[in-house]
């Protein structure tokens, strides 16, 4: 069962994430040829960028880089450890890394529902640009990966957790056929 909500976050936040990147760079390029060849560039790209797809992209792969398990870790005071002691500082990181996300995620929504209730907007030259909607993206992506982190605990504390070596390299080394 928690593989299949992993799978889901994971395509969730690929599909949201690759959507994201596509519109962007289908608004710039639209803003540049405006700019180009009619002398007036799209109304507030430089809003749209900075306030809801550069956001998007910062914080929406959180989680997909947990399922993977691509965040920096530092083990070399761990790579010893086996069984229980290994189990616990597991345990402690995702503790951790759980309770920051909560913070995030209560401070992210309350943000949100703030800037929501005030119908929050920027001045785009002649038109009000309305700002409130992206306040809820640091909420989704924090609640996301939040969820991911309570899987890993829960997994952590029944021993379902399994987590390897995983060098980037090696999965590069097999996909291109070098030693």
């Amino acid at each position: 069962m928690f593989k299949t909500i992993e799978t889901a976050v994971a395509r969730f936040s690929m599909a949201l994430g690759g959507l994201v990147l596509v519109a962007m760079m289908m608004q710039v390029v639209v803003d540049v040829f405006m700019r180009a060849f009619l002398g007036a560039g799209f109304p507030a790209t430089s809003d749209l960028v900075s306030k809801y797809y550069m956001v998007a992209v910062s914080v929406l792969p959180l989680a997909l880089t947990e399922v993977k398990r691509r965040h920096i870790e530092a083990t070399i005071f761990t790579q010893k450890l086996t069984g229980t002691s290994l189990k616990a500082v597991q345990l402690f990181g995702f503790v951790i890394f759980a309770c920051v996300l909560a913070v995030l995620l209560y401070g992210g929504t309350v943000e949100a529902i703030s800037k929501t209730a005030r119908g929050a907007y920027v001045e785009a030259g002649t038109i009000r640009f309305v700002t409130w909607p992206s306040y809820w993206i640091m909420p989704l992506s924090f609640g996301l990966a939040l969820l991911i982190m309570v899987l890993r605990i829960i997994e952590v504390l029944t021993g379902q957790f399994t987590d390897g070596d995983d060098d980037p390299l090696d999965q590069f080394d097999s996909q291109t056929g070098e030693a």
